[in-house]
């Protein structure tokens, strides 16, 4: 396997049918990617998928399955969700854009979210995305099925892979975990602080939180950040409760 393809994985999120999966395992053994991970899969089948996965079971017999979506890329660095419609917080590029772009980018543990196949990704997964890359299609026709979605992404980064790609960087960068955390505590101070209440956008506070999933902070800039809001958190708790 290719190292640099390791550092991407393929997660797909309440998958139906065990054949699609089957195919997707096909699309990456085809393309050299191993890590395929199933976020509440809906009746797997583990005979049913080898059908389609043809030489690919070895793929079959690594993948992993979490009970919720947070589960499967807590331990990431960055996600990427691929839709046909931008979320309403998060940033859109073109699949192109975005593998364009890979060769001067620091290698980081990547989830690529793949949605069920009748209605994609929904807004709350689109939440979770540092971006959302679209796959370019005809107006008539713009959807593709989940193995073909998986083949074309999993198609350009072949492409855009630099062929000497550099070592994974030494320096640790924050994972989605450390944004979960964030995420509680930014709940707690908005609402608390009187941010959110009734009448606010519904988008507002999806907007703050994916805010901080599009910069490059550092472990130590998001542990300041950390910091900062369970201090803010506290000190609403207690001016609420009437303590100094």
């Amino acid at each position: 396997m290719n190292d640099y393809f390791s550092d991407f994985h393929v997660v797909l999120v309440e998958p139906q049918n065990p054949l699609n999966i089957g195919s997707v395992a096909r699309a990456m053994m085809n393309l050299g990617f191993r890590h395929l991970h199933l976020v509440a899969p809906q009746n797997y089948d583990r005979e049913t998928a080898n059908v389609t996965a043809c030489w690919a079971t070895p793929i079959l017999d690594g993948l992993t399955v979490h009970e919720t979506l947070a589960d499967a890329i807590s331990d990431c660095e960055t996600v990427i969700g691929l839709g046909e419609r931008p979320g309403q917080s998060v940033h859109f590029v073109t699949l192109p854009q975005w593998a364009g772009e890979l060769p001067q980018t620091p290698r980081r543990k990547t989830a690529l979210l793949f949605g069920s196949e009748d209605s994609g990704l929904r807004q709350e997964h689109f939440n979770q995305c540092r971006y959302i890359a679209r796959i370019p299609s005809t107006e008539a026709f713009p959807s593709f099925n989940l193995a073909q979605s998986v083949l074309l992404v999993l198609w350009e980064i072949t492409q855009a892979a630099p062929e000497s790609p550099a070592p994974p960087a030494d320096t640790r960068v924050p994972t989605w975990n450390d944004f979960f955390q964030l995420d509680r505590l930014l709940d707690s101070v908005m609402t608390e602080g009187g941010f959110v209440r009734s009448g606010s956008p519904g988008p507002a506070p999806e907007m703050v939180k994916n805010l901080f999933r599009r910069l490059d902070l550092s472990p130590h800039e998001i542990g300041l950040l950390l910091s900062l809001f369970g201090r803010l958190q506290t000190t609403l708790r207690r001016n609420a409760n009437g303590e100094k």
